[in-house]
């Protein structure tokens, strides 16, 4: 794993058989570690590293430092100063190390009270989708190499990650706003959001400039105009993806159009535009090429 030195003791008799994915992207690194054997993981993650680790899948508990974790959780330590872990068999775990600057630059935008000083830290998952969001996301990257190298997509996923992360050490407990105060969260992030419609913003983006949680924003959006700032978003973006395709006089294909506007599901993308237009979008780049 890029920057990290981890030794791994392995515990349980039998062949090993494991696997190491890893993304990269500026302030964010992602690893999904999948093994079959108990082990005895230690070692530190590079500098100035948060890391934040989640069993997607385990065959029994985690013992961190000596503590068993019977129920699904979170762990989150200083990368210099991670706990010595022994793991079941049968791990699927995902490791995401954040820079320590870019996540207190998130916490103060939000006015998050979390304190990175207060490390080590478990949280419980509970119902929490995010291990199923997560392990999606982490299978529909194996399949978009090709879009990868956009910057536009490695942000949206960066952004999507950070998101999850802040859902479960930070839960928005803030007492709801009353109509005037919504009306004016959701007109500040549209005004924001339609200022920009020459970049792909992200829901981290309207968070971090209005100073509130996902969570909040996504209640203020529905109750003020019936839909969730993810569809506001979306929809936004696809239509700065059809009037490219409708006025672009270059021969750049609809996958390039897309993932430049982050859409890096080329299926579901095609669906979506389908859905909204009534035609896919091949169609209306032929019928822009022909006029």
């Amino acid at each position: 794993m890029g920057g990290w030195q981890v030794r791994y003791d392995q515990l349980s008799p039998g062949s090993f058989a494991g696997e190491l994915l890893e993304f990269r992207s500026d302030w964010m690194q992602l690893v999904r570690d999948r093994s079959n054997q108990a082990m005895v993981k230690s070692g530190v993650a590079w500098k100035g590293a948060i890391t934040f680790s989640i069993p997607l899948s385990a065959d029994g508990p985690v013992y961190c430092s000596g503590h068993p974790i019977h129920e699904p959780s979170l762990l989150v330590a200083h990368g210099e100063n991670l706990p010595e872990l022994h793991t079941p068999q049968h791990l699927d775990l995902l490791g995401v190390a954040i820079e320590e600057h870019a996540l207190e630059h998130v916490l103060e935008c939000q006015g998050i009270q979390f304190r990175i000083t207060d490390l080590p830290r478990c949280y419980r998952l509970g119902d929490s989708s995010v291990q199923r969001d997560l392990a999606a996301l982490f299978d529909e990257l194996a399949g978009c190499d090709a879009v990868l190298g956009h910057d536009s997509i490695r942000r949206g996923i960066r952004d999507a990650v950070m998101l999850h992360m802040l859902e479960l050490i930070a839960p928005d407990q803030a007492p709801p706003l009353n109509p005037t105060a919504r009306k004016r969260m959701v007109d500040r992030a549209r005004e924001y959001a339609l200022s920009h419609l020459d970049e792909p913003l992200s829901i981290l983006d309207l968070c971090n400039h209005i100073g509130a949680s996902r969570r909040k924003l996504q209640y203020c959006f529905q109750e003020t105009l019936g839909i969730n700032p993810v569809a506001y978003l979306r929809a936004l973006r696809l239509n700065a993806v059809r009037r490219e395709l409708r006025t672009s006089t270059q021969a750049h294909g609809v996958q390039e159009v897309a993932a430049r506007w982050g859409f890096w599901h080329l299926s579901r993308f095609a669906s979506d535009y389908r859905t909204m237009f009534g035609e896919s979008p091949s169609q209306t780049l032929r019928r822009t090429q022909l006029c």
